[in-house]
Order: C-alpha cells, then structure tokens, then sequence
C-alpha cells in the first residue's frame, strides 16, 4: 500500500507539472498572438481589431483540432493579412461596411480554393516539391523580415502600413531609427529584450522568458509614465479591447452590385489560397524535423481549408501556420495540441476579463518580442549543412533573398522553381565512370540523362574500346526510352535481368565474379527491377 501510495502521489505531482506547464506555454501564446492580432488587422489587413482577435481564438481552435500536429500553431498571419489590404484598398476604403464583407468574401473564395488543394490530391502533392534548402531559407528570411519590421515600432516610429518590405525600405527605418527614434520606446524595447535575453540563460525560468520581458516593458513604460507622463513619453500602446464580443457572426458580402468586385478578386483569392498552403506546408515539414514528430502535408491544407472556409462568418482574418508561434512552441518545449488549445481559450479570457490590462502593454515591447522570435529562427545549425554544396546553397540563398527583396509568395514559387531546376539538373547528370571496359552509371537512365551517358559511351568506342559491359546495378530509374538505348547498344549489361528466367538480380549484385551475357530480345520483352 505504501509503495501504491507514492506512486500516486508521484504521478499527481507530473499532472500539476504537466497542467502547469500547459497553462504556462498556452498564457505565452496568447500574449504574443494579441498585439500581432490586433496590428495585423489594423495596420496590414485595414479591417477593425476583433479580426484578428477572432481569428486568434477561432483560428487557432479550429487548427488544433483539424490538425494531428503537437505544435502546429494557426491564426492571424501578416503576409496574408498584407495580401488582403493590397487586394481591397484599390476597391473601397478601409474600414467600411463594404470593405469589411469584400474581406470577408475574400477570405472565403481562399478557403474554397484551399479545400480544391484538399479533394484533388495531385494539387495538394505538388506543395510537396518544396524542398529543405527552400523552407529553410524561407524561414531565416521570415525570421529577419520580422526583425526588420519591427524596427519603427521599437523605436517608437509609427507603423509602416506598406505591405512590400525590401532591404533598402528597412534600411531607411533603421537610420529613422537612431536619427529621431523615440529614447523612452526604445529603452522600454531594450528592457524587455535585455530581460528576455537573461532570462533564458536558466533552465527554470527560460519558460517564463517572453512573460518576463512583457512585464518588465510594461512595468517600465509605466514608471516612465508616472515620472515624465504619458503626454511626454509617447509611448504607443495595444489599446483599448472592451468592445470585443465572444462571438461575432458574419456574411461575407455577395450582391449583385459587388460581383465585379468579387470577379476581379478571384487572382488575388488564388494568390491568398496559395500563400497559406505554402507556408503551412513549409512549416509542417520544418518542424516535423525539428520535433521529431510526423504530421503528414495533408493534414495541414486540410486544417487550412476547413478553418478559412468557417471564419468568415466568424468576423476572422483567414487563418494558416505562422513560423513564429510554432517556433516559439517548440522553444518551450510543451509539444502538445492541448496547449496550443488553451492559448486560444487564454486569448477569450483576456481580451473578456482583461482588456484594460492588455491595452497598457507598450508596442515597443512587443516589437522587441517579435525580433527576438526572428532571431532564433536564424539558426546556423541549420543553415550549415546547405553551404556544403554548391546546388543547396543556391537555392537556399534565392529563397532566403526573394523573401527580403519579393513578397513571401514570389519567395516560395522562385525558390521552389529554382529547388526543382536543381533537382532535374541533378537528375539528367548522372556518375558515369569508365574503369577499363566496364562503364558504371549511378543514377537515372532517361531521356534527359542519355545525352551524357551516350557521350561516355561513344567517347569509349571512339578510343578503341571494343568489349564495353555496362553496369546498370545502380541504377535508381530506366525509363522506356533508356532501355530501348541499352538494347541498342552492343555493349553486354551487367545488372539487367529477365524476371521470367527466374534469376534473382539481388544475387547478381552480390556476386560480382562474372557479366552475364545480355539476351539478344526485344525491349519490351526485357524488364527491370
């Protein structure tokens, strides 16, 4: 009974560990999706705050639930928030009655291009040729654009609301920066950065690393508020939440007089749909590995196309993975779809219970958050393994550049075009080596690798090499093409076998005293393994 009885109390004590460290990891979410939230509305999408509050909780909810992953974070996005100001502000101004259900349709017409991704699986397997060096450039890329778009912020500038973020554009915020920054934002940035930073130098409190830093920027702004005045330091804040509601039932705007409207939104709907597959595809394969857990593609578009096609009518910004939360998931290290749950539950609360708390946390120190979440997705570990060879680094480095100088969905097709030029390159080079008569291919034998194996083939004949045997056993793929070309040739094939002989080729790799002869048949009667 005694040794029942510690068993118990020893698995109580991981249950209030494990509740706790939920509780804690989900309170750290919600803290850092409110203020991106709220500036993703306002700033990037022109629609009022509970948008993206709505998409916050409602977003989140939704993808915890569609979605197996343990740390697959959904929710407000800023360049898809960004794609729906650039598509409505040439329409009608922001703001308004009509601009709010065109934004609504918008993200509807996304989400029912999603679902499409979804129900024909040759389109949703084509997001599969993104590859590592692209997602790993694409996230080092999101991670210093997020740096350098909170630059004005930090430094108390108002926000730049233009949705194209080149290089030069962050430059010129940097030198604003330190030519009329606001001194009292940028120390309230400091503080936080300063205590965020310590603060994960300690196993015990590198959990409670971003709350730290919140309070600690907050606490300062407001001692700077009490001693210079609020009137002085203007310092900007979150602002005021208390007419947010738990739900705000919506219809997305579909008259008469809005079908041009709607007509010509169709590209852009496309362009949106796109955006979010992308990067939560990118982001479910980069974590994948990172976590050590699998979550299959699918289930991300899936999770996607469902969520967007229900927020509408929720009042929501369309929702997909955002890098920075899941990023800061797995930097807390509690792997688990119930968190990420309560994050959006811990959202609801403060926003009902809270919202005048909320309101004082200072935007510089929220903009510090954010570049500290950049920072750590710049992870030189990572970006390593790529510099090794010359084909990766390519493509990693025009992923990582289109997303300083293009827009996040350019930076995605460029570099997964780049990605797949590479691969076929790759794929139409083979290693043919010629060691006295045996010529060796390793790779593909098809029609876009028969120029260079014919070229070494004939290279070999036109050096007076007469008895040439080619050793076929490492060979990944022969195409109908490439097999024709082999029985064309007089040379003898080492590697290639007639299943209907019954010899096992698995033996003919082992045993390498002898070439057998090739058969004298026609290709169609020869097959491979």
């Amino acid at each position: 009974m005694k040794a029942l009885a510690v068993k118990y109390r020893a698995a109580a004590r991981r249950s209030r560990s494990a509740l706790g460290g939920t509780l804690l990891v989900g309170l750290t979410l919600a803290l850092v999706t409110i203020p991106q939230a709220v500036a993703f509305s306002v700033t990037l999408a022109g629609v009022p705050p509970h948008f993206g509050i709505n998409a916050a909780i409602w977003g989140v909810l939704f993808c915890a639930l569609l979605n197996p992953s343990r740390i697959f974070h959904g929710g407000p996005n800023n360049s898809m928030s960004a794609a729906i100001g650039v598509t409505l502000l040439p329409l009608c101004a922001p703001f308004g009655a009509e601009y709010m259900g065109l934004a609504l349709t918008l993200g509807l017409m996304a989400g029912l291009v999603q679902l499409l991704f979804y129900v024909i699986r040759p389109l949703g397997r084509m997001l599969d040729l993104i590859s590592e060096p692209v997602i790993n450039g694409f996230v080092c890329g999101i991670g210093l654009f997020l740096i350098f778009k909170s630059i004005t912020t930090f430094g108390g500038l108002p926000l730049n609301t233009e949705v194209e973020w080149p290089l030069w554009i962050a430059w010129q915020s940097f030198l604003a920066v330190l030519e009329i920054g606001n001194l009292y934002a940028i120390q309230i940035g400091l503080v936080t950065l300063v205590t965020c930073v310590v603060a994960q130098q300690f196993e015990r409190l590198r959990n409670w690393a971003v709350l730290s830093g919140i309070a600690a920027g907050t606490m300062y702004s407001q001692y700077l508020g009490a001693t210079v005045g609020h009137a002085n330091t203007l310092v900007e804040q979150i602002g005021n939440l208390s007419t947010f509601g738990v739900i705000s039932p919506s219809v997305p705007l579909f008259s008469q007089e809005a079908m041009p409207d709607i007509i010509s939104m169709v590209p852009s709907a496309v362009t949106l749909a796109l955006l979010g597959l992308f990067q939560s595809v990118a982001a479910v394969r980069r974590m994948n590995r990172k976590s050590g857990h699998y979550t299959d593609s699918r289930s991300a578009i899936r999770a996607d196309a469902i969520s967007n096609c229900l927020l509408p009518f929720l009042s929501s910004l369309p929702t997909c993975a955002s890098f920075n939360r899941m990023w800061l998931v797995h930097r807390l290290g509690m792997h688990s779809r119930i968190a990420i749950a309560v994050s959006a539950l811990w959202v609801l609360l403060l926003v009902l219970y809270f919202a005048k708390t909320i309101a004082i946390i200072p935007m510089p120190a929220m903009a510090a958050i954010v570049m500290l979440l950049g920072a750590n997705m710049l992870k030189w570990q990572d970006i390593k393994p790529h510099f090794k060879h010359r084909g990766e680094a390519t493509v990693f480095l025009v992923s990582f550049l289109s997303v300083l100088f293009l827009d996040l969905f350019d930076a995605v097709v460029l570099g997964s075009l780049v990605a797949i030029a590479y691969a076929k390159w790759q794929q139409a080079h083979p290693d043919v080596s010629l060691n006295g008569g045996v010529m060796k291919i390793r790779g593909n034998v098809y029609y876009g690798s028969l120029p260079v194996i014919e070229s070494v083939y004939h290279g070999a004949i036109a050096r007076g090499v007469t008895d040439i045997v080619i050793d076929v056993r490492d060979c990944h793929y022969i195409d109908p093409e490439g097999l024709r070309w082999l029985f064309m040739t007089k040379a003898r094939l080492w590697g290639l076998v007639d299943r209907r002989s019954g010899q096992d080729r698995r033996a003919a790799r082992r045993d390498g005293s002898a070439y057998p002869e090739r058969r004298r048949s026609s290709p169609d009667q020869e097959r491979t393994d």
